[in-house]
């Protein structure tokens, strides 16, 4: 039988289920994603990759995780103390990194699976994706509606590896039947794929919705150059922690 792992970016996917308001599948994502994988074969590895000292949004999620067998795998963190008031704020981590590099080592390993599940919408597991293709590994991609990158979307479609939303998965699979998803605006039988429309109502190109999207993404990144260029700047300026902290306080009066 095939062998399958799974390879979950946690905060990626938290996240985005989180601020869909997905609650129902967020508590339930692990055996979503194993009900999913089983479908591929036998499920050989089960990984979810953490900040360490995580903070769930939902308990129900890493409990169901626990129950499916998901391994937790924590990567350092790195957090800013502010000297004047003591408040504690975490930046990036090593979890994407540590992902990343996971998986490409795992390539070399006589056990590899034959079939990489890399729950994850975030544009940069592309570069792991090339080192399955290159190493003529299967994967398939299954990450959150609202924060699948469309960049990411392409690659797949490229190597020729599967792509699928979890909200979509969650509407066809038997555990999730005891919980509503959310509802088309049209009949089910109606509605024969994603429409994207300006705000006028008229119809546009999903490939220059995805580009739009993707840019409004980095317009909102403080750790991409597009978010600075927005603002004026050429380049991130030196005292760029401050000036983010005095946007964060004229926002909160505001």
């Amino acid at each position: 039988m095939t062998t399958v792992g799974i390879y979950v970016d946690g905060p990626n996917v938290e996240m985005g289920l989180y601020t869909a308001g997905d609650i129902a599948v967020l508590e339930r994502v692990g055996s979503l994603l194993m009900e999913h994988a089983q479908g591929l074969g036998e499920v050989v590895e089960a990984k979810v990759f953490l900040d360490e000292a995580t903070m769930w949004r939902r308990l129900k999620t890493r409990e169901d995780y626990e129950l499916n067998g998901f391994y937790f795998q924590e990567s350092k963190s790195f957090k800013r103390v502010d000297s004047r008031t003591g408040a504690i704020s975490f930046g990036k981590s090593l979890t994407d990194p540590s992902m990343h590099c996971f998986i490409v080592d795992r390539l070399h390993d006589p056990d590899c699976p034959e079939v990489m599940v890399l729950v994850t919408g975030d544009k940069d597991i592309t570069v792991a994706l090339e080192y399955i293709h290159d190493h003529e590994v299967r994967a398939e991609v299954v990450g959150e509606a609202n924060s699948l990158s469309g960049f990411l979307v392409t690659k797949c479609e490229s190597y020729g590896f599967g792509c699928h939303v979890i909200q979509l998965l969650a509407r066809s699979s038997k555990l999730m039947q005891g919980h509503p998803a959310p509802r088309a605006e049209e009949e089910p039988e109606r509605c024969t794929g994603l429409r994207v429309t300006d705000e006028a109502g008229k119809p546009m190109s999903t490939h220059k919705y995805m580009q739009y999207r993707n840019d409004r993404s980095n317009q909102k990144n403080p750790n991409n150059i597009a978010f600075w260029r927005s603002r004026g700047f050429r380049e991130r300026p030196s005292d760029w922690e401050e000036r983010l902290r005095k946007e964060g306080q004229k926002e909160n009066r505001g």
